[in-house]
Parts: structure tokens; sequence; C-alpha cells
């Protein structure tokens, strides 16, 4: 905390001051379910602007990013981990995984109870911009419930789009039933 008041960083206004929040960010990040798995994942951002409430905004989206891609990371290893246990064809692996990248863009969009567990600015003296830094944490369970919410809505439509196109050769009553006609026996 000292390091970085020293550097110039301040807490936002209203905010906890510095060493609390380090406090908490480290407590969050190391928290286990009984299985031992982390409990959070944790993601940061850091971003510079004229304003500061750019830079946050900035700042934040970055730290959303970056934890959907940490969860989109560990959703796809889960999911090549299935493909070699289950020897699924290396097509099936692929379809998966680009469900999972699919997903985790629309789940990045609507990521819900994002809490900053660390949020801190510095005025960099030279432009008289604001630099922020931002840290995130949001609940394993809830990003793993999301994305394989969303994995399986496009699964559906891409299981209807496929249903619809093959739908007439699997279906006899949509045969045209014509007269066949031998042209040798002319």
């Amino acid at each position: 905390a000292r390091k970085l008041e020293m550097d110039g960083w301040m807490p936002f206004p209203g905010g906890m001051p510095i060493g609390q929040q380090l406090n908490n960010a480290f407590t969050k990040q190391t928290e286990t379910t009984e299985e031992g798995f982390p409990k959070w994942i944790v993601a940061n951002g850091v971003s510079t602007a004229q304003m500061q409430a750019a830079a946050e905004m900035q700042a934040t989206e970055l730290a959303k990013n970056n934890l959907v891609g940490l969860i989109e990371t560990n959703m796809r290893s889960v999911v090549e981990s299935d493909v070699s246990n289950n020897q699924l064809s290396s097509e099936d692996a692929v379809s998966i995984t680009k469900t999972i990248q699919v997903s985790a863009n629309k789940v990045a969009k609507k990521l819900g109870m994002v809490q900053p567990i660390f949020k801190v600015y510095r005025k960099v003296s030279k432009e008289k911009n604001i630099e922020v830094q931002i840290t995130l944490a949001y609940n394993y369970e809830m990003a793993k419930k999301a994305l394989l919410e969303e994995a399986k809505f496009v699964l559906q439509a891409e299981t209807d789009d496929v249903r619809q196109k093959y739908e007439k050769y699997l279906n006899p009553e949509n045969f045209n039933r014509g007269d066949i006609k031998n042209t040798n026996q002319e």
C-alpha cells in the first residue's frame, strides 16, 4: 500500500483505503470452495484518459474482457479434456471450441455482479491525464453457469439449423414421386 501511495495512487473518493482494498483483494483471490477450487475469477484492467470517468470505464471494460478470457480458457481446457477422454473426432472438438468462443463473447455482455475489489487512480503529471487501475472479481460458479447456458443456446440454434436443412431428405413425404423412365429401353 505504501509503495502504491508513493507512486501517486489514490483510492476513489468514498472508497476504502488502499491497504484495506489490497487485503480484500487478497482474501478474494485466495478463497476456495469446499472442493479446493478457486471461488473467484480475478482480472485486472488499467487505462489512461483525460477524464477520470472515461479512464474508469475503459479500465473496467478491459478487466471484464480479461475476466471473460480467463473464463473461456478455463472452460476450453475442460472441453479439451473431455475431447481427449471421449476420443471425439477433431471436427467435433473444433465445433465445441467454436461454441465456447461464441458463448464467451455473449457472456461478456451479460456479466452481472462483477465486484471491483481494487480500484485506484493517479494523475499522470506530464499530460494531465488520469490513470485508473481496477481489479474485478467474479464468482466462478456464476461464470460457469452463464457460459454453459449460452453454449446450450448456441448448440440448440445450430441443431435447429441442421434439422431444417436436412428435414426434406429425412422425411419420405417430401420426396417428389415422379415417373421413372429408363432411357436404355426406349
